[in-house]
């Protein structure tokens, strides 16, 4: 039908109450209307939504999507990348299961017709129009910790993306060192983020530093960054704060929940040991629990929250001896494929779920991790004494809808808590304050935390809530010499600013590593680190794989295992000062740092030598950590999630390993090394035998160490589906007799692929390779049709034709007659005729590097820059120097120096139109200090580019090229 599409295209703010309710099921709260209106009206963001526990601010993501869709033909106006904040990782979780939500139903509404008039269908096709072909509607992404060049969300410049993750991994990012992104790739994180983006920092009281940097970010580096505080309790941060007003107080759902009661009994202090306090806790849980089902609160849900990890477990050990009940211990130090399987066995407890009534009667003990957004909704709560802002957070998640129930929770404070010699390393004298404060509000010994009672209680008993809240310290001032320290990625400066002063202020600082378990690696096999990160290179770790821990604590745990801290948080803090002068033993672990197969700093470490923002690799029989999360006491064999952690991205690549270190013990391993040794090396054939070889199901001692023998045979089984051939290496010492890793580089089919998941190719080896040989010339016209579509859709005309000029130019180095030998294998005499490459079918290897004479480092994007200068078509860009940039550091590399020399240049072959190329004798590349364009050299043009575009500006331009670069290499790939 003509004219249809243009018909159901149009959106107005007043459907998004219908947007809403498709995807949710339920009513927008009338503040959540009232958002999407101001934001239609005016496109501006309030400085803080100032709202409390339960009245649903994550809300606040359908907003920004909805009003990005409003602003599809002008995205500047909007924000095309909406990233929440918040300093708790299941928080993140559950964020990004809302935000999971929203992608999932845009994507289902853009398979419906394209005259389909609904609501939902509407929306997605506007945001499709910024997506373009190569990606869906919306992206939903959790960034987590520490997993060098794993596939990004960083797919395209255009793409709407949702990100939910925590002040470290945002803040790093955005200040160009993102904890386990590759040096070569942090400038596209950070231009991504510190440009069209939107950060919405939840319960910013528990992030005053990094809030405090994101302003400065915005004024000193004039990044194009919108921010909207969302917290309960603002304090003095508020400049203009968006409140509830009467018609949402008059809302049936939202009034109920902010005005039933929450009674909490102030229970007399503990004093005692730790033993002994988790033992009151326990008790006055299972007393609470009995109470609730005695009031007909059948099955009952309690709550137990502490602020240390250490009583939190012995808590748990008590509780969990109840056979009549489900006990759950959460702690913020876990892996996300284990917080996944917790997640679910919390689903009935949620915020108006219906089959809660079918479930068992449930223990939860945590940590701080409960306090902020967790959607859950307890019976009863018992509590360790803290702030007053976190106590608010904690009875949030009691009767959190409201419901018609008599709910109850009790307050204890350990005496030390509540000491006036010692302040407390996390709160300071807060806790001691506010538990003097509750004896005041406290009428009969019990205090309302409903939210409005308590806020009447607080004004009549004229208490100022800040005074009582937790401390909240303070960031250094960002001054510019730090910016630009910062932006230089490669190589970074020898002097570098602590970013976690930025981001948690100087008395909180809690710089992190990241630490994956492998069960297919031993001590012993770190003595070869040829070895193992050829290993780790096959099936590098995954980010939901990773426990992110304060560096002190992880440098501990690899010094004296028996002796490693687990009293310590969930919130940032520093190490302690008793902590940091015990003496190094003679007990130190190594461990496998991992920041990419072909990085220096990958290799073997000890404790001392690890960083800020280090990933290690460490064997499964290292020990410290269980099924809930990080377990310094404990000496068991860690469970290797590995292959659940890679599973979702095995659409586009497949590995599996069969190993004698992963499978059970009662697997007659003998059958499956004979397997390994007479089949060879063809792939499919060994798929069958290694099948037929392991137990058709489960033995009933099985050790979950790895992979059950049914997911490992299904694993087998998916590679029946390879995209191609399937290569069998054999990584492991004893060869063949232990065991193999079976990779489809293609991946597989027939299975999802989450949104966002792409090979990125600042990996010299995806650089190289593609299914097919594509020409220099082909390449470069494919990425500047990339380039070109992305700077059209963002608008950015002026600088539209420097994207393309460079994206035709960026490759041209490569017809160095060296490289051109290198992708032929290393032989010279075996160069492809006609055009030059950019990319051939064989994989790229430091034999045929060294066979075709290239020198150690060469870089072809250096030659490329000094090909561009003597182009003639550079002459017609109004910016030559950004295009010769952008040519330059196309793969991260030269902000601000290269790293290489080469003493016998090669002439180029023929390329881009262009048939001898002049180069000047003696001319330099941007490799050397030599190096001039129009009076700046390398370094200097880096500082003025900045100084035109801003520091996130020109990364931001460094992003668009790299990324249809990206997209480009994909798309050849499958071709």
């Amino acid at each position: 039908m003509p004219g249809c599409r243009q018909l159901t295209e149009e959106l107005r703010a007043s459907d998004f109450a219908e947007f809403f309710r498709s995807i949710h099921g339920c009513e927008p709260f009338p503040w959540q209307q009232a958002l999407v209106n101001r934001l239609a009206d005016s496109d501006s963001w309030p400085d803080v939504l100032d709202l409390p526990t339960s009245s649903g601010k994550t809300a606040a993501l359908d907003a920004a999507v909805f009003h990005l869709a409003l602003r599809c033909d002008a995205p500047a106006s909007a924000a095309l990348r909406m990233v929440l904040v918040v300093d708790r990782r299941l928080v993140v979780d559950d964020a990004h299961a809302r935000a999971s939500r929203i992608a999932t139903a845009l994507d289902a509404g853009l398979r419906v017709g394209p005259c389909d008039g609904g609501i939902v269908a509407r929306v997605a096709r506007r945001l499709k129009k910024l997506a373009g072909k190569e990606g869906p509607p919306l992206v939903a992404c959790r960034l987590r910790g520490g997993a060098p060049l794993e596939d990004d969300w960083a797919r395209t410049p255009t793409q709407p993306t949702i990100l939910c993750s925590t002040v470290d991994q945002v803040g790093s990012r955005l200040l160009f060192r993102g904890y386990g992104v590759s040096d070569r790739m942090k400038p596209v994180h950070a231009g991504l983020l510190g440009t069209g983006s939107l950060v919405l920092l939840d319960e910013a009281h528990l992030a005053e530093p990094f809030r405090q940097t994101l302003e400065a970010v915005r004024t000193t580096g004039h990044a194009q960054v919108k921010v909207a505080l969302l917290s309960a309790t603002p304090g003095n941060a508020a400049k203009r704060p968006f409140t509830l007003s009467p018609e949402d107080r008059r809302d049936p759902e939202l009034s109920k929940r902010i005005g039933v009661r929450k009674p909490a009994t102030i229970m007399p202090p503990l004093r005692g040991n730790l033993a002994s306090a988790a033992e009151q806790f326990g008790t006055e849980a299972r007393a609470m629990a009995d109470r609730l089902r005695k009031r007909g609160v059948c099955p009952p849900a309690v709550g137990v929250v502490v602020n240390r990890v250490a009583l939190a477990r012995k808590i748990f050990t008590m509780l969990d001896d109840d056979d009549a009940a489900d006990t759950l211990l959460m702690i913020g130090r876990s892996r996300g494929a284990d917080r996944d399987a917790i997640a679910n066995s919390l689903a009935p407890f949620r915020t108006g779920e219906r089959s809660r009534a079918e479930s068992r009667p449930l223990f939860v003990v945590a940590t701080q991790c409960l306090e902020v957004g967790v959607d859950l909704d307890l019976d009863g709560l018992v509590t360790q004494a803290a702030p007053l802002d976190a106590l608010r957070q904690r009875f949030g998640r009691l009767n959190r809808a409201g419901r018609s129930i008599d709910a109850e929770g009790a307050v204890f404070a350990l005496s030390k808590d509540i000491a006036k010699r010692e302040d407390d390393p996390v709160y300071g004298d807060r806790i001691r304050r506010t538990w003097d404060a509750l004896g005041l509000i406290a009428e009969s010994g019990t205090v309302d935390f409903g939210v409005e009672a308590l806020s009447e209680r607080l004004r009549e008993v004229k208490l100022d809530s800040d005074d009582l809240a937790s401390v909240r310290p303070n960031a250094p001032v960002l001054m510019p010499a730090y910016l630009d320290l910062w932006s230089q990625t490669s190589p970074r400066p020898a002097v570098d600013p602590d970013i976690g002063l930025f981001l948690h202020g100087a008395e909180r600082t809690a710089a992190g590593v990241s630490i994956v378990w492998r069960g297919d690696l031993s001590e012993e096999d770190l003595v070869d680190e040829t070895a193992v990160n050829e290993l780790i290179r096959l099936v590098p770790p995954r980010a939901s794989e990773v426990i992110e821990l304060p560096l002190w604590v992880a440098r501990a745990w690899l010094r004296r295992p028996d002796d490693a801290d687990a009293d310590f948080s969930d919130t940032s803090q520093r190490e302690p000062e008793a902590h940091a002068a015990r003496i190094i033993g003679e007990t130190e672990r190594r461990a496998f740092r991992w920041a990419g197969h072909d990085d220096a700093r990958t290799g073997v470490v000890s404790a001392s030598h690890l960083r800020p923002g280090d990933l290690i690799v460490v064997p499964a029989d290292y020990g410290g950590c269980d099924r809930f999360g990080w377990a310094p006491d404990s000496g068991a064999r860690v469970a290797d999630v590995a292959d659940k952690a890679a599973a979702p991205f095995r659409g586009r690549r497949c590995a599996v390993r069969v190993s004698a270190g992963l499978v059970s013990p009662e697997v007659e391993w003998e059958r499956v090394s004979d397997v390994l040794v007479s089949e060879g090396v063809d792939g499919l054939d060994l798929v069958d035998s290694l099948i037929a070889a392991l137990p058709f199901k489960a033995l009933k001692d099985e050790r979950q160490v790895g992979l059950p023998i049914s997911d490992l045979r299904a694993s087998l089984d998916a590679l029946r589906r390879a995209r191609g051939q399937i290569d069998v290496h054999l990584p492991y010492a004893a060869g063949p007799n232990g065991g193999a890793i079976l990779v489809a580089e293609r991946g597989i089919s027939e299975l999802s692929e989450p949104s966002g998941a792409a090979p990125a190719t600042e990996d010299d080896a995806a650089s190289h390779c593609a299914a097919r040989a594509v020409s220099l010339d082909e390449h470069g016209e494919n990425v500047a049709r990339f380039a070109s579509r992305f700077a059209e859709t963002l608008g950015l005309d002026d600088v539209a034709e420097e994207l393309r000029l460079a994206a035709r130019l960026h490759d041209a180095g490569k017809a160095d007659l060296r490289f051109q030998a290198m992708l032929a294998g290393g032989d010279p005499w075996n160069r492809p005729d006609g055009l030059p490459l950019a990319k051939s079918r064989r994989s790229w290897s430091p034999q045929a590097w060294k066979g075709a004479g290239l020198p150690k480092g060469w870089r072809h994007e250096a030659l490329s820059v000094q090909m561009a200068r003597v182009h003639p078509v550079l002459n017609s860009a109004h910016d030559p120097a950004l295009v010769l940039w952008l040519v330059g550091s196309h793969h991260g590399l030269g902000r601000p120096f290269f790293g290489f020399v080469d003493p016998a240049p090669d002439k180029p072959l023929p390329c881009v139109d262009v048939a001898d190329w002049r180069l000047q004798e003696g001319e330099s590349g941007p490799q050397s200090l030599t190096f001039d364009f129009g009076g700046a050299d390398w370094p200097r043009l880096f500082d003025d580019l900045k100084r035109r575009y801003g520091t996130w500006g020109l990364a931001h331009l460094e992003a668009m090229l790299r990324l249809a670069d990206h997209r480009a290499s994909e798309e050849e790939s499958i071709s």
